[in-house]
């Protein structure tokens, strides 16, 4: 692009000595700050670069088109752009909305410093399902895991995941910038500590081994302290504090009853279990589309190859190596 604008730079006769960035200036035409719906060119140079750079794109599509066909399936790759018609910007008369107006990108002094920027942070063999949504200052401690749906989003404050601890499926996870008290609130959940599905934890502290039913909400400036239970479908309103080993239960919660020695081993387990599934579903997660393929075929050739009624005269025929990879599941 730097020697198209050198030689159109000596052309119109401009300075041997202007640099790139002068060049680029000289030749933006008026919709230029609007990179997706432009105001038409005007002037006759606006025009004639218009025309010249269309020329150009048609040919430029040409090219890739041609050259995505010599490289064959596969070699077409889709950019995704963000959606900015909700952005701020200002109004540009010549390209009202109903004509389609789309705002540029924010310019980088806009954009947050980097010393702003915070990003999760996770230990070792954490499983994070691959619709979940973790963003922000979130920690995660190692074997725990993030399920399917579950939402961890640590933007205007911290949060903190202990270790061995699953929050299950659809679960939102969220902290405070501003509360009744006055000051910002975390979110912070200790180890081995069950999340259910559906539930919500909303700028609280959760002590370690602790279960909070699917569907139970607790909320701004809660402490569930080690070993309660919060059962499923509970609102814990704000600034409670759920004693160690008692169950509470209710909208708005309160005590039931203590928690049962077989309750204890079950939390415990709970843990355990999801940390163990877990690894088989990062396992699954990890494979490639040839490799499920690939799985896929051989299982139906398990299939076949385990019916005793098929036989070479019904065209199943079998080679060793077949039989090696379909062999019964131990």
């Amino acid at each position: 692009s730097k020697v198209c604008f050198v030689l159109v730079a000596k052309r119109f006769g401009l300075r041997g000595d202007c640099n790139f960035e002068m060049l680029q200036s000289s030749f933006r035409h008026a919709g230029w700050s609007f990179p997706f719906r432009h105001p038409p060119a005007s002037g006759a140079l606006e025009k004639t670069l218009a025309g010249v750079g269309s020329l150009f794109r048609v040919l430029g599509s040409a090219i890739d088109g041609f050259g995505a066909t010599l490289q064959g399936p596969g070699a077409l790759r889709e950019q995704v752009q963000p959606n900015l018609a909700w952005a701020p910007t200002k109004l540009d008369e010549r390209c009202p909305p109903s004509r389609g107006q789309v705002v540029n990108l924010p310019s980088m002094a806009a954009m947050p410093s980097l010393k702003h920027v915070v990003l999760p942070l996770k230990g070792d063999n954490v499983f994070i399902a691959p619709n979940a949504n973790v963003m922000g200052d979130v920690k995660i401690g190692a074997n725990s895991s993030i399920w399917y749906g579950a939402v961890l989003r640590g933007d205007v404050n911290s949060i903190e995941v202990g270790s061995n601890t699953n929050i299950q499926d659809n679960a939102i996870i969220h902290v405070a910038k501003h509360s009744i008290s006055g000051d910002a609130k975390p979110t912070i959940i200790g180890n081995n500590v069950t999340i259910g599905h559906g539930a919500t934890v909303h700028a609280a502290t959760i002590e370690d081994n602790v279960l909070i039913g699917m569907g139970a909400t607790v909320l701004d400036g809660c402490v569930v302290e080690a070993g309660a239970i919060v059962a499923a479908g509970s609102m814990v309103t704000p600034g409670k504090r759920v004693p160690a080993g008692q169950v509470w239960a209710g909208n708005p919660a309160r005590y039931l009853r203590d928690v049962e020695p077989e309750e204890h081993g079950f939390v415990e387990s709970s843990a355990s279990n999801y940390a163990e599934l877990a690894d088989l579903h990062k396992f699954e997660n990890s494979k490639t589309f040839e490799e499920l393929s690939a799985e896929r075929a051989i299982e139906v050739d398990r299939y076949v190859a385990s019916d005793s009624t098929n036989s070479v005269h019904q065209m199943w025929i079998f080679d060793k190596q077949t039989l090696l990879a379909t062999r019964p599941k131990k």
